[in-house]
């Protein structure tokens, strides 16, 4: 159930819990898809010397 809903329910999932958890909530799925768009970068550059 982690995967589902992303950055766009991160926040409500938090607020739910502890609403002092929504600032990191953001950040974390913010720096989650910076990660994911580097790696993604970093597999496409690794498939191209294939």
């Amino acid at each position: 159930a982690a995967n589902i809903g992303g950055a766009a329910s991160a926040p409500i999932v938090a607020a739910y819990h502890n609403e002092s958890l929504v600032p990191i909530s953001i950040l974390m799925a913010l720096i989650g898809y910076a990660i994911g768009n580097y790696g993604a970068l970093a597999a496409a550059w690794l498939c191209s010397l294939v």
